[in-house]
C-alpha cells in the first residue's frame, strides 16, 4: 500500500514538473513576443517622430523660401516665390529681383485700407540678442525706410525685433528673417496718425514746370481725403517755403507756386476747392540755417495744416 502511495506521489510530482517546464517555456516565448511587439511599437513611434520632425523641417524650409504677407484676419494678401534675406554682419536686408515692387504694393494696400497699419518684425537669434546687437530692429527699420521712400506714412509703420531660432548658411545668410503683416488700427493709433495727417510737412520737387506728384503726396492725399470725410468742418492750409537763394520777392513767388501746385492736385483728387487755402512764406520761416545744401533742402518744403 505504501509503495502504491509513493508511486502516486512520484507520478504527481513528475506531472507537475513536466507541466512547469512546458508552461515556463510558453511564458518565455510569450514574454519574448511581447518584448518584440513593444520594441516594434517603440521603433514605429520613433519612426513617426522622426518623420514628423523631417516634415516640420521641410515645412520650415519651404516657409522661409517664400514671402507671405497676411492681414489682421490671417488671410493672405501677397505671396512671392522668393523671400527677403538677412545676413550675420549688419542690419541690411537683401531683396530679390522678384520682390522689387513689394514696397509699392504695400503702399497701395494701405492707401485702399485707411483703417490698417503694417507691422514689420526683424528676426534675431539668441546670440544676437545676448550681444545686444539690435540687428532685429535694424532689419525691420531697413524695410521701413524702403516703404517710406515709396510714400507710406511712417506713422502707419510699426517695427520691432523678434527672437527666433535659426542658423545662417556657410555664406552668413539666412533666407527669411523679416515678417510683414497688416493690422487693424485701434482708436489710440488712429488718434496718433490723425495728428500727423493734420500737420504734415512734404519735401518734393514742387517747383518743376510740369508738376508731378510723388508717392508721398499721392498717399498723403488719400489719408487727407479720408480725414476730411471724417471731419467735414475742417479746412486745409497749404504753405510754401523756400531757402534763401535769390531775392526775397522771387522766393515768395516760388513758395506760392509750389503751394498752388499742391492745392490743384488735392482738388483734382476730390478735395473741395472751398476747403483749401494756399499761401507762401518764401524764405522767411526757415527750419534750419541756410548754410549747407542739406539744410537748404530742409527749408524747401510744403507745410499742410488742417484745422
Amino acid at each position: 500500500m505504501k509503495n502504491f502511495i509513493s508511486l502516486l506521489i512520484f507520478l504527481l510530482f513528475a506531472w507537475l514538473g513536466i507541466w512547469w517546464y512546458y508552461s515556463c517555456d510558453w511564458c518565455a516565448k510569450k514574454s519574448e513576443e511581447n518584448s518584440t511587439q513593444i520594441e516594434k511599437k517603440s521603433d514605429t513611434e520613433a519612426e513617426a517622430l522622426a518623420k514628423k520632425a523631417y516634415e516640420d523641417s521641410l515645412a520650415a524650409s519651404r516657409k522661409s523660401s517664400i514671402l507671405s504677407i497676411k492681414d489682421h484676419r490671417g488671410e493672405e494678401v501677397f505671396s512671392y516665390p522668393e523671400n527677403l534675406k538677412i545676413n550675420n554682419t549688419n542690419g541690411e536686408v537683401y531683396i530679390p529681383e522678384s520682390l522689387k515692387g513689394l514696397s509699392g504694393k504695400i503702399a497701395d494696400y494701405l492707401g485702399e485700407h485707411q483703417d490698417q497699419e503694417v507691422i514689420i518684425s526683424g528676426y534675431e537669434n539668441s546670440s544676437e540678442t545676448e550681444n545686444s546687437s539690435e540687428l532685429g530692429i535694424s532689419r525691420a527699420n531697413f524695410i521701413k525706410n524702403l516703404l517710406v521712400d515709396s510714400g507710406v506714412n511712417p506713422d502707419r509703420i510699426v517695427t520691432k525685433p523678434q527672437l527666433e531660432s535659426y542658423n545662417y548658411d556657410t555664406d552668413g545668410n539666412y533666407n527669411g528673417g523679416i515678417h510683414i503683416g497688416f493690422n487693424q488700427l485701434d482708436e489710440a493709433r488712429i488718434s496718433e496718425i490723425e495728428k500727423g495727417v493734420a500737420n504734415k510737412t512734404l519735401y518734393s520737387k514742387f517747383a518743376q514746370k510740369t508738376f508731378t506728384p510723388d508717392a508721398t503726396l499721392t498717399n498723403y492725399t488719400l489719408e487727407l481725403r479720408n480725414y476730411l470725410d471724417k471731419y467735414p468742418n475742417k479746412s486745409v492750409q497749404i504753405i510754401g517755403h523756400t531757402d534763401d537763394v535769390g531775392k526775397e520777392e522771387a522766393n515768395l513767388w516760388y513758395g506760392q507756386e509750389r503751394a498752388n501746385n499742391v492745392k490743384n492736385y488735392l482738388i483734382s483728387q476730390g478735395i473741395p476747392k472751398a476747403k483749401i487755402k494756399a499761401l507762401s512764406e518764401g524764405e522767411t520761416n526757415p527750419i534750419a540755417p541756410n548754410d549747407s545744401e542739406e539744410n537748404k533742402a530742409k527749408n524747401r518744403r510744403i507745410e499742410i495744416i488742417v484745422n
